[in-house]
């Protein structure tokens, strides 16, 4: 007996782009829009979500 596990689509979503606004942040709510969404951790996040999704493919 065999049995293939997945992972589902909806925990598949890739990284969001990282933030980037002309100039720079200006205001608090530049701050806010942003969140934690850093350039570094976005890379990271991107890679690991690609090796996953690489991985689950059948």
């Amino acid at each position: 007996m065999t049995l293939d596990r997945h992972i589902p689509a909806s925990f598949k979503r890739r990284c969001p782009p990282p933030w980037h606004k002309p100039g720079g942040p200006e205001t608090t709510g530049d701050f806010v829009e942003r969140g934690d969404a850093n350039e570094a951790a976005l890379a990271v996040c991107s890679v690991r979500m690609d090796k996953i999704i690489k991985w689950d493919a059948p």
